[in-house]
């Protein structure tokens, strides 16, 4: 009777060790981490080599399919990038699975930035300002046409073009922009807006 039990402790043990060996996602640890500027689907992670892993909206974490074991090796990688992203890259990504190590990972992308310039045709010289957002430019009274470049814009970002103030009496349009009127989403390329004041 007693070795009987045993035997069974015994098989029971070699069956796990063997699916442990293996990897076969039955480990106690799950395996991701934070995200960081990422705003639109396209990263694609992996770990040594395989289990794809999708970060999906709203893009500030991610969290692999297979459990890892402790003291199991990872390796999470980059396997594909967001089109509006120029790199993105792992942080303590590659080490031994362990309550400590699993929670140090993070995966951040740097998003592409492109020009928005402001042309004005200012035919009354007052003096200006043109805001996007936070963003703010002074046009200084007496110039009558300036080229004036806002704050880069990241790809697949709002912008909106604006006169902060106009002069009593007179009157400034903004146009341009991909909703034509100084508003927009930022596209693959530099972006202009006119502004137009009398």
């Amino acid at each position: 009777m007693k070795s009987s039990i045993l035997r069974a402790s015994a098989v029971s043990l070699a069956c796990a060790l063997v699916l442990s060996a293996c990897g076969g996602g039955g480990g106690d640890l799950t395996l991701g981490g934070a995200v960081q500027n990422v705003t639109q689907d396209g990263l694609v992670l992996q770990n040594n080599g395989g289990d794809d892993t999708k970060v999906v909206y709203p893009y500030t974490s991610f969290q692999f399919g297979n459990r890892v074991s402790t003291d199991d090796q990872f390796n999470i990688t980059v396997a594909h990038i967001p089109d509006n992203a120029s790199e993105c890259h792992v942080n303590n990504g590659k080490a031994r699975a362990n309550y400590y190590s699993i929670y140090q990972i993070s995966v951040a992308c740097t998003i592409k930035q492109h020009a928005l310039t402001v042309e004005v045709t200012n035919s009354t010289g007052v003096g200006i300002t043109i805001v996007n957002g936070a963003d703010k430019k002074d046009v200084l009274a007496g110039v009558t046409s300036a080229s004036v470049s806002m704050s880069p814009v990241n790809e697949g970002s709002p912008y909106g073009i604006t006169v902060l103030s106009t002069p009593a009496g007179k009157t400034c349009t903004v146009s341009g922009g991909s909703n034509g009127n100084g508003t927009g989403t930022m596209g693959q390329v530099d972006t202009t807006v006119t502004v137009s004041c009398k």
